[in-house]
């Protein structure tokens, strides 16, 4: 399915078009690139990042916005920086990729023409507009930044990522585990820590990161999560289901040859 035959379909179902006008990733980037429209904002002095007040303001409209200072065990730990909030680092690192936003170190952040156009564009398209520039510009190791990784994913990593997915019938829960041993060894991806009892974890968990949390933030995954039985509160992925919008969205992105 081309990028027009898929704007037309959804163009054409009404629900469809309500679904992503809803989803959450999309609302959350209006609201960062309306805040920074609106406001003076002037990069950090070290990385260009939002300034501490800017982080605040931001997610607070965020449609859930994330704690910024938690209390464990008596214990205080601030937010120190943007790096410190996933979901608006997420898309702040999305807004710079797909040159919606200007800016840098020292320098007031704006919004660029093309982010003026994009809060024009009809909403569908907005999502798929982060989508591509997810799969096309991101460095996706961003999403799981740990040493053991090394500087760079194989080369045919987001490539055989792609092709599993679509190979996955909508709707049909596939395992996560599986699925992601078979995308280690199809790509080769490898953890370089001398701490190579931690590998399958390790890769395990950055797949869970880079793959199943971002595109299920697209609408694009339904994930089930159980408990580990060890730590209550922390949830691992048992299975997954690509949905027919997913798919849909999926099929639009061209595999690099």
């Amino acid at each position: 399915m081309d990028l027009q035959e898929w704007i037309q379909r959804v163009r054409n179902n009404a629900s469809i078009s309500a679904e992503m006008e809803a989803l959450p990733l999309r609302r959350d980037m209006l609201t960062l690139l309306t805040y920074i429209k609106v406001h003076r904002v002037i990069g950090t002095q070290s990385l260009g990042n939002f300034p501490l007040k800017a982080i605040r303001e931001i997610t607070q409209d965020f449609i859930h916005p994330p704690a910024l200072d938690i209390d464990l065990g008596g214990q205080s730990f601030r937010m120190r920086s943007e790096d410190d909030i996933w979901p608006l680092s997420f898309l702040h690192i999305l807004a710079d990729a797909g040159a919606l936003l200007d800016g840098g170190p020292n320098r007031q952040i704006r919004l660029t023409a093309e982010g003026e156009k994009y809060l024009a564009i009809i909403p569908p398209l907005q999502v798929w507009y982060l989508l591509a520039t997810w799969w096309a510009r991101v460095d996706w190791l961003c999403a799981y930044p740990f040493s053991g990784m090394g500087e760079t994913l194989p080369a045919n990593f987001k490539k055989v990522t792609l092709k599993q997915l679509l190979e996955i019938p909508p709707e049909i829960p596939m395992p996560f585990q599986p699925f992601a041993d078979e995308l280690i060894q199809e790509t080769g991806l490898t953890w370089i820590s001398a701490y190579s009892d931690f590998s399958t974890i390790a890769l395990h968990s950055s797949i869970e990161a880079m793959v199943l949390h971002v595109l299920e933030n697209f609408g694009i995954l339904e994930v089930e999560y159980l408990s580990n039985g060890k730590t209550p509160s922390q949830l691992m992925p048992v299975s997954f289901a690509v949905t027919k919008l997913g798919r849909d969205m999926l099929q639009t992105l061209v595999i690099p040859k």
